[in-house]
C-alpha cells in the first residue's frame, strides 16, 4: 500500500515538473522586434521631387538622387 503511494506521488511529481516547471522559471523578457520586421512588405513609400505624390520605392524612378513618380516628373521621354 505504501509503494503504490510513493509511485503515486513520484507520477505526480513528474507531471507536475513536466508541465508546470516554465511557470516557475525566470519569466523571459518579449524579444524586440528588429526593423525589418516593422516594415510590413518590406516596401517603402517615398515623396515624389516635383509633385510631392507618394509612391512606392520600387516603383519610383530615380534621376539624380531623387525619386519621381512618374517619367514626366523626371524629365524623360
Amino acid at each position: 500500500m505504501i509503494f503504490k503511494l510513493l509511485v503515486f506521488v513520484v507520477v505526480v511529481f513528474i507531471v507536475y515538473t513536466l508541465f508546470f516547471k516554465t511557470s516557475r522559471g525566470v519569466v523571459e523578457q518579449p524579444k524586440k522586434k528588429k526593423r525589418k520586421d516593422k516594415k510590413i512588405d518590406g516596401d517603402t513609400m517615398v515623396e515624389c521631387a516635383k509633385c510631392s505624390v507618394f509612391v512606392s520605392e520600387k516603383e519610383a524612378i530615380i534621376k539624380d538622387g531623387k525619386f519621381f513618380c512618374s517619367r514626366e516628373c523626371a524629365g524623360l521621354k
